[in-house]
């Protein structure tokens, strides 16, 4: 006769074990799964940590920068004064020269106008002092025109040696800022590699 398997009977106590036994796999899927979101909380804190200390060390950076801008800025205002003082400083010197020229000037025709009254015999000189004193006086209006032009000439040339000066320092700001500007491209493009390939190492511990 063919042997017939006995239907397996459902104890209360097989029902509570394999209760046991579903409760326990839950507890550990669940306490599986908050490891997982835990470590997760712990990857991303890094990460922004690391992203703040990034940005502190990079406001940093910033206020080194703009400092030094400030302190080429001072500089350059000095240096600005320094040449204005100088062309005031010669401006003022020729200026001087001129006026004691022109009182020595009258201080020689108040002394022959004193000889000419005095003697009878020097009025007769007086007409050769009068061409003399006229080419002496064109001698010195060509003397202050040279002066003046001279002046002007110096003026001109500090005003080019200053745009000169100006358009050198503008390029080099622009200059460094580019080169800045550049370091910090490159900067945070290695920064964003870096974070590409640690999530990609997150991603792959995690798989």
């Amino acid at each position: 006769m063919p042997a017939f398997n006995k239907p397996t009977v459902m104890t209360a106590h097989k029902v509570e074990k394999l209760t046991a036994l579903r409760r326990a796999e839950e507890q550990r899927v669940s306490e599986f799964s908050k490891y997982s979101h835990e470590s997760r909380l712990l990857s991303n804190c890094a990460k922004k940590e690391s992203m703040v200390d990034r940005i502190r060390e990079a406001n940093l950076q910033a206020r080194k920068e703009a400092e030094e801008q400030q302190r080429k800025l001072l500089l350059e205002k000095q240096e600005n004064r320094r040449r204005e003082l100088a062309a005031r400083d010669l401006e003022c010197r020729l200026a001087k020269e001129i006026h004691n020229q022109k009182t020595e000037q009258d201080k020689q025709e108040r002394e022959i106008q004193r000889i000419c009254e005095t003697s009878e015999e020097l009025k007769d000189l007086e007409r050769q002092l009068k061409i003399a004193y006229v080419n002496k006086e064109r001698a010195a209006q060509h003397q202050e025109a040279m002066l003046l032009r001279k002046l002007e000439n110096d003026r001109e040339l500090a005003m080019e040696e200053k745009m000169e000066y100006d358009r050198q320092m503008e390029i080099r700001r622009l200059e460094e800022r580019e080169s800045e500007r550049r370091k910090s491209l490159i900067t945070q493009k290695k920064v964003l590699q870096k974070q590409m390939v640690e999530k990609g190492e997150q991603e792959e511990k995690f798989k």
